[in-house]
């Protein structure tokens, strides 16, 4: 990894820190696509888990309320966890297009998820038995790409809970699944020195982050500046399908 290219990534990663401190989400969807383009699969993913972790735990700290009204969240979190840690170990074995095309379809159901308006909901009986399932897979999938949200979002969106208990139960699934893929990839040596240093410069950009974004929401809708991210990750998914192609 060159200068260059480290200075690039610290540019990308305050842009979505400030992104992810504003509207709750877009982290690694706006990292990853650049990312995997500059530097190697692995690293691109494994980097920017440090920094994420971090980001997560100040909405969890910030929201920790509303932990008792997380609506199946501890059997979800529980079984992301150990989806986690294999998504991590196949994570190496998966060839760099293999990855695009899969950060492609996860962009793709992210946006169409967020732009469809659909509120379909669960009742609590199918919520509890289909959790395990559901946040097994989501945990797999944050393992293998560093990406989960529309599997996460679209789950905790079906589950009857307010707005803040909602960010306070996908941010403690993306922190327990992070924690997860941390340690994993440090057991396996998938860490280089090189991406320790990188991840952990990203976390005092987080921290400067947080209270912007906090600053952000004050002056500006939220919805108009979700619509702006929106567009970003269209421009983005668009750019990686080329890429592809």
């Amino acid at each position: 990894m060159t200068g260059d290219q480290v200075l690039l990534i610290l540019a990308i990663g305050s842009f979505a820190s400030i992104v992810k401190s504003t509207a709750g989400f877009g982290y690694p969807l706006l990292m990853l696509p650049i990312l995997s383009q500059i530097i190697s699969v692995v690293d691109a993913v494994l980097l920017i888990a440090p920094s994420n972790l971090f980001l997560n735990l100040g909405i969890i700290f910030k929201l920790r309320e509303h932990a008792k009204d997380a609506t199946t969240l501890r059997v979800f979190n529980i079984t992301g966890l150990l989806g986690a840690a294999v998504g991590t170990l196949v994570l190496p074995t998966i060839p760099t297009r293999t990855f695009q095309i899969l950060l492609f379809a996860i962009l793709v159901a992210f946006l169409i998820n967020r732009m469809s308006g659909l509120d379909f909901k669960m009742t609590d009986r199918s919520a509890h038995r289909f959790a395990p399932v559901v946040g097994l897979t989501a945990g797999i999938f944050q393992g293998a790409s560093g990406a989960s949200g529309p599997i996460v979002t679209p789950w905790f969106l079906s589950v009857n809970m307010k707005r803040d208990t909602f960010i306070f139960s996908i941010a403690s699934f993306f922190a327990i699944s992070q924690v997860g893929q941390i340690v994993v990839a440090g057991i396996s040596e998938l860490y280089t020195p090189v991406t320790i240093f990188v991840g952990l410069a990203l976390i005092p950009i987080g921290v400067v982050a947080l209270p912007l974004g906090a600053l952000i929401r004050e002056r500006i809708s939220v919805v108009a500046f979700e619509r702006g991210v929106i567009g970003l990750l269209t421009l983005s998914a668009t750019a990686l399908l080329i890429r592809i192609l």
